[in-house]
């Protein structure tokens, strides 16, 4: 592998987390291949292209939780579906439009859960009509989980805080990381996909994200996502995002703590030429899949000499699924 320090210069990224780039793309490499399947969730358009995989929210715009960092605005751009026949009316248009897979979501209770239950009996009737079904549970209850995992959806979807002052101060959690747990043991108890997403930044600089991948020790996972904290967008507020090497160096030590496994850099990250310099480092640490690609993460992807896919779905759906062997909904480059 090239020398990636005299190839490219970045402020801050010193000579050791360049060695442990390399190394983390070998170990990646070595076990998947190398190669990157970039990802287009059905909420955006990117280069004249739409995602094929939409979300929609079972609270419309609202959310009790109010966490610090959203306050309900990433909740705006999903189509509401309060009901399993609103859910089910939608599918139907959606079906005629080609898509195939969708995201539950929507805004917390004050107890810290996507309040899914009432679209949960539309999920087997979605299943006959051929979808592939995610779901955002938030810190779920014995209750939900439960519920979900009657319900036939394919996956879930948490994120995973490991700062006690973070999640009570920015995710308004009183239990803090014990709710976390309190999650994650739930939603394991019943055998469902669980999806972790790493928040990098979310306590505006690196406190518990390395606890959070320790946390994820004590599990089966077999997917892991980061995102990366978007003041502009989610808190609306003018502040300078994660540094690009920390939040490099929380990606390399995920691949050093889980090397078997396959990592994703999601689609929630700042944007304009921080984005562009992340995505670079991600591939060069040898990132699986990458949602929302840019044209110069493909260029840098075509540099590093890796075969490159395109899928029209959350990065999430797993390589089991039909929507990752349907090629109507993959291209390669």
């Amino acid at each position: 592998m090239r020398n990636l320090q005299k190839q490219y210069e970045s402020p801050g990224i010193s000579d050791e987390l360049v060695r442990r780039v390399e190394r983390a793309a070998g170990t990646s490499w070595k076990n998947f291949g190398r190669k990157i399947t970039f990802y287009l969730p059905g909420m955006f358009t990117l280069y004249g292209e739409k995602g094929r995989y939409p979300a929609v929210s079972v609270t419309g715009s609202e959310c009790e939780l109010q966490c610090k960092h959203c306050r309900g605005k990433l909740l705006k751009p999903m189509p509401p579906a309060r009901t399993a026949e609103e859910l089910l009316s939608l599918a139907k248009q959606w079906k005629r439009d080609g898509i195939e897979g969708m995201l539950l979501s929507g805004g917390s209770t004050k107890d810290g859960y996507v309040p899914l239950f009432p679209l949960l009996p539309a999920v087997p009737k979605l299943k006959e009509m051929g979808f592939y079904v995610s779901a955002h549970t938030g810190f779920a209850t014995k209750e939900l989980a439960e519920a979900i995992s009657h319900s036939q959806i394919d996956q879930v979807l948490l994120d995973i805080v490991g700062d006690d002052k973070t999640a009570k101060n920015i995710l308004n959690l009183d239990n803090g990381i014990v709710k976390v747990k309190t999650a994650l043991d739930a939603l394991f108890s019943y055998n469902l996909n669980v999806i972790p997403h790493i928040i990098i930044g979310l306590g505006g600089k690196i406190i518990g994200e390395r606890n959070a991948l320790k946390i994820l020790k004590d599990y089966p996972i077999e997917f892991l996502s980061y995102v990366v904290l978007m003041p502009a967008v989610s808190i609306g507020r003018d502040v300078a995002p994660i540094p690009i090497e920390q939040a490099v160096d929380i990606i390399v030590s995920g691949r050093e703590m889980f090397p078997n496994i396959v990592q994703s850099l999601g689609c929630a990250r700042p944007r304009g030429e921080y984005r562009y310099e992340l995505e670079k480092w991600a591939l060069r640490a040898g990132i699986n899949r990458m949602a929302l690609w840019s044209e110069s993460a493909i260029e840098e992807a075509e540099n590093l000499g890796l075969q490159i896919e395109k899928r029209y779905t959350c990065c999430s759906v797993q390589n089991s699924s039909p929507l990752e062997q349907d090629k109507s909904l993959m291209s390669k480059i």
